[in-house]
């Protein structure tokens, strides 16, 4: 919001007399007034003022989506969630696991999760065509409630931690650019490794992120990085939105294992850890390879998370054809009977 510039002026008894606009701030100043008429026309202006700051600061501010739905029982607070979105177009939108807080409710769990659900997928625009829930795959309430709503199982993740790094490991980094190198994002491979991540993501996936360079920039940050050998990208390390926590890195290689990652990803993992020992890395459950080399080297699989979407292009699809227990990659296909439509992408042009 537009600062207020206040002229100062100092008088004769070191007393300060400021000049100011009139804000809703100064209301408490209006009780001095005694005559009614004049105060109502404080009000006015103080209110007049105070949303012409307000339409110039929103006017600069991007609509980030960003909100938080609260259930309210006798006036308090029972429950709580927030969404927020997961590309910068805002088409895909995440909803937070819901928070119950210590104050009892009159009605159950799972409805409170449900009511909180429901408003969330309530408010939308038309740029919105997704949303995404996690869930613990033991937490039954949360998950029946997403899918009573329409939500439809996705995926499941795999999270990864290795608290203890021993010496001779750490010695061994030194000499594990021997395959160009863990490189740092920059703009120079920005463009490449967009290519790569939606290349390795299946049509149904890459059409409900639907990323971009930005989101790309949004997910880099000091810990993130590319293994790139003759100007190929191998694998990616980038700070994963989908969750609240910023430690959590999702890693991403091709669609089958290639070779030539066998000898350095431990170590670029293990030099990684050093650098941010409490972070957590995320895997793919169907990267079968991936999850059984991470496990032979000594990374401890923590938890597992499955991924909830409402899509309205499949829900759609799944009301016209009355199949309900479709998996979203079987509606998506009968979308498009010819083929195809969201192949792997031709490299994207620099913008």
């Amino acid at each position: 919001m537009k600062q207020d510039s206040n002229h100062i002026l100092n008088s004769n008894k070191d007393r300060k007399v400021s000049f100011e606009e009139l804000h809703i701030r100064h209301l408490n100043l209006l009780m001095d007034f005694r005559s009614e008429k004049l105060n109502n026309w404080f009000l006015k202006m103080a209110i007049i003022n105070t949303f012409e700051d307000l339409k110039i600061f929103l006017n600069n501010l991007k609509k980030n989506k960003h909100k938080c739905i609260i259930a309210i029982e006798e006036k308090k607070i029972v429950g709580y969630l927030n969404i927020f979105p997961l590309n910068f177009k805002g088409s895909c939108l995440r909803i937070s696991k819901p928070n119950l807080t210590t104050i009892k409710s009159s009605i159950t769990e799972k409805d409170l999760i449900l009511g909180l659900i429901k408003k969330s997928i309530s408010i939308t625009d038309i740029k919105t065509t997704s949303w995404v829930i996690n869930s613990d795959i033991e937490n039954n309430y949360l998950i029946s409630s997403a899918r009573e709503l329409g939500f439809q199982p996705l995926q499941k993740v795999k999270l990864w931690s290795k608290n203890n790094i021993n010496k001779s490991i750490k010695n061994k980094n030194k000499n594990y650019y021997f395959i160009d190198e863990f490189q740092a994002i920059t703009k120079l491979n920005l463009l490449n490794v967009l290519n790569f991540i939606r290349s390795n993501q299946s049509p149904l996936i890459r059409t409900i992120l639907d990323l971009d360079q930005k989101d790309i920039s949004n997910r880099n940050d000091s810990n993130s990085g590319a293994i790139i050998h003759n100007n190929a990208v191998l694998c990616t390390i980038l700070k994963d939105i989908n969750f609240q926590d910023n430690k959590i890195y999702t890693l991403t290689i091709g669609k089958s294992w290639d070779a030539r990652l066998s000898p350095i990803l431990k170590n670029i993992l293990n030099k990684f850890f050093e650098k941010s020992p409490y972070s957590i890395i995320k895997t793919y459950e169907e990267n079968t390879e991936l999850n059984t080399y991470l496990e032979n080297s000594g990374f401890r699989d923590n938890y597992q998370e499955i991924i909830l979407v409402r899509n309205t292009i499949v829900r759609n699809e799944s009301k016209q054809t009355n199949k309900i227990n479709q998996s979203l990659e079987s509606i998506f296909e009968k979308l498009n009977p010819q083929g195809n439509a969201y192949p792997s992408p031709f490299p994207l042009k620099s913008k």
